[in-house]
C-alpha cells in the first residue's frame, strides 16, 4: 500500500490527524501507537478530544459529511488502493469506523484547532470529575528499630537522622535513604524495619551498598551492618535490588512464603504480596537462583520464576518492561488483564476495587503513576471494553 503522504507532514494538527486515522483504520505502526499514546497523555484536552475523534456516533456523522463531499468515484479509489484494509489484531473496530478513517484527515484538523480555544474550559471540568478521596501514592515510609523506636520518613529533615549500632542512617532526599556503615565498629548488628504503606514507595542503600526500591504496601527487614557470612533480608510486597556483587558473602532475599533467592551481584525484581496467588522473581541482569523447599530454579535475564504453593515454574521471554515500571514512576500494560491492572491501581490510590461483570479483553497503556485516578480511569476507557465508577473510595469496574 501507497504510504500516506499525510505520515510525515510537519504539521502537528495533521500529524496528529494522520496517526488518528491510522489507529482507526488499524494500519498504525508500533512506533506510530506510541507517538499517539504521547499525545493523548500530553494533557485532558488531547485524551478527550481523542474520545471524540473515535467516538462511533461522531464517526457516523462525519460519513455523512463524507458524502457531501467526496464523490462515489474517490471513495472507490479509495477503497481499491487498500486504504481501509483490515486492521491488526491490537485494534477491534467497528466496521463503520473503518469506513470513516478517511475523513479524520480533514475532521481531526478541524476538531484540533476548534477546540484550542476550550483547553482552559476543558481543564476546570476535567477537576470538577476528579475524585479526591483518590490521590496517587508518593513517598512515604517509616523505618522501625529492634526497640521498636520508629521515624516517619515522610516528615523526617534530610540529612544525618540517626547513629544506630555502628551505622549512621541518613535521608539523602525525599523518599532516599542511606546507610553508611563504620568500618571500624565492633557494635553489634540489629534488625531495621522499612514499611511502604498502600499508596507509598521508597529507595534505600543498604550498609554493603545495595540499592532497593520499594513498591506500596511493602515491608524489607535487614540488619543494620552485614556481619556474617552472608548478606540476607527479607521482604513482603514488591521491591527492585540492584545488588552489589560480593563472591565471599552471597546475597539472599527470603519471600514472604520462605523462599530464597540467592544472587552474588545482579538487577531483579521481586513480587511477594500475601494477598497475590503466586510469588514471582524476574531478572533483569546477572544470575540468582531460586529455591522453594527441595526446589531450585537458576534464573537468566529475561526470565522469571513463579512460585506457587511448592512449585516453582521458570518462564521464558518476560516482558520486564511491564514488570519493573513501577520502579521508573510508570504503568505499564501490555496485554494485560484488568484484575491485574486494578490490583496495581488498588495499592497505589488505597481504592478498594468491586468487578461488576466479566471483562475478558486486555489492555495496553503506558501511564505516569502521578496522574489522577480519574484521568487513569478515562484512558483505560478509551478502546470502550471498560467503564469505572467511583463512590466512597471504592471503584466499580463495568463492561
Amino acid at each position: 500500500m501507497k504510504e500516506n503522504t499525510y505520515s510525515d507532514m510537519d504539521q502537528p494538527a495533521y500529524r496528529t490527524a494522520y496517526l488518528i486515522a491510522g489507529y482507526i483504520r488499524g494500519t498504525i505502526t508500533e512506533k506510530e501507537h506510541d507517538e499517539l499514546d504521547d499525545w493523548v497523555n500530553e494533557s485532558d484536552n488531547n485524551m478527550r478530544l481523542f474520545e471524540e475523534l473515535t467516538d462511533e456516533k461522531n464517526l457516523e456523522a462525519n460519513l455523512v459529511w463524507m458524502d457531501k463531499v467526496q464523490t462515489e468515484q474517490s471513495y472507490q479509489a479509495l477503497q481499491q488502493s487498500g486504504a481501509f484494509k483490515n486492521q491488526t489484531k491490537r485494534f477491534k473496530i467497528n466496521p463503520v469506523w473503518i469506513a470513516a478513517a478517511s475523513v479524520i484527515l480533514l475532521a481531526g484538523v478541524f476538531f484540533i484547532f476548534k477546540n484550542a480555544g476550550n483547553r482552559q474550559a476543558n481543564k476546570n471540568e476535567m477537576a470538577k470529575t476528579d475524585n479526591t478521596q483518590l490521590k496517587p501514592g508518593g513517598n512515604r515510609a517509616t523505618l522501625t528499630f529492634a526497640d521498636g523506636s520508629t521515624i516517619d520518613l515522610a516528615a523526617a529533615k534530610n540529612g544525618l537522622m540517626k547513629n544506630e549500632n555502628g551505622a549512621d542512617i541518613i535521608k539523602l532526599g525525599d523518599g532516599i535513604l542511606l546507610y553508611d556503615p563504620h568500618s571500624a565498629d565492633e557494635s553489634p548488628s540489629s534488625i531495621h524495619t522499612l514499611s511502604t504503606p498502600v499508596g507509598g514507595q521508597f529507595q534505600i542503600t543498604l550498609p554493603d551498598g545495595t540499592k532497593v526500591w520499594l513498591n506500596a504496601a511493602t515491608t524489607l527487614k535487614y540488619p543494620s551492618r552485614f556481619t556474617s557470612n552472608e548478606r540476607k533480608v527479607e521482604i513482603d510486597g514488591e521491591a527492585y535490588f540492584e545488588v552489589t556483587k560480593n563472591e565471599q558473602q552471597p546475597f539472599k532475599v527470603v519471600l514472604s512464603d520462605s523462599s530464597v533467592v540467592t544472587v552474588l551481584g545482579t538487577h531483579f525484581n521481586v513480587m511477594s504480596y500475601n494477598n497475590e496467588l503466586e510469588k514471582q522473581v524476574t531478572l533483569l541482569e546477572g544470575s540468582v537462583t531460586v529455591t522453594k523447599n527441595d526446589d531450585a530454579k537458576q534464573l537468566e535475564p529475561g526470565t522469571q520464576a513463579t512460585i506457587q504453593h511448592n512449585a516453582i515454574i521458570k518462564k521464558t521471554g518476560i516482558d520486564t518492561e511491564e514488570i519493573t515500571g513501577w520502579k521508573n514512576g510508570l504503568f505499564v500494560f501490555h496485554d494485560t488483564p484488568i484484575e491485574t491492572i486494578m490490583s496495581q491501581i488498588e495499592r497505589w490510590y488505597d481504592a478498594k476495587v468491586v468487578f461488576k461483570g466479566e471483562i475478558k479483553q486486555q489492555f495496553n497503556a503506558t501511564i505516569l503513576r502521578s496522574e489522577p485516578l480519574s484521568k487513569l480511569l478515562h484512558l483505560l476507557e478509551l478502546n470502550g471494553y471498560v467503564h469505572f465508577k467511583i463512590e466512597n473510595k471504592i471503584i466499580y469496574v463495568l463492561p
